[in-house]
């Protein structure tokens, strides 16, 4: 696979590699948090993913986490709950590493707002619980 970004080898310690030649992951950042934030959850995950593999060094496992928590609330809106309960708890997990934000990304609001949903879906699975409400799902907001 030929690469045409700026980043020549992985052994000058270059921090990602990206083959459509942008190498600051800012931009798939932002894109997936405005799709995250519209309920747009798939599509938050595939910015999120296709950035992602051109991440190396610890920065991937926050991009990770950002990719289970979106499919895992994708999940939720399908009632997939197992499926949901999986995928928010290790995103959740992964993010942690990160709090209280990285990136400017409030990481500290959406890991206790998606432990909030993790709750109800554990509930629900043990049917002590109802559909699920949109107010359960977070928006993703900026720290300054």
């Amino acid at each position: 696979m030929l690469w045409t970004g700026r980043c020549l080898s992985f052994f000058i310690g270059c921090d990602v590699m990206d083959k459509n030649g942008a190498d600051d992951p800012a931009a798939g950042l932002e894109k997936g948090i405005r799709e995250f934030n519209a309920g747009d959850f798939y599509e938050a995950h595939d910015t999120w993913e296709e950035t992602w593999q051109g991440v190396r060094g610890p920065e991937r496992l926050f991009f990770q986490g950002m990719i289970q928590l979106a499919i895992g609330f994708y999940h939720l809106t399908c009632e997939n709950y197992p499926g949901a309960e999986h995928l928010l708890t290790r995103g959740i997990e992964k993010l942690g590493a990160y709090l209280p934000d990285h990136r400017q990304v409030d990481l500290a609001d959406l890991v206790i707002r998606s432990a909030e949903a993790l709750e109800w879906v554990v509930a629900i699975r043990a049917e002590r619980g109802e559909g699920y409400e949109e107010t359960l799902i977070p928006q993703i907001q900026r720290v300054k």
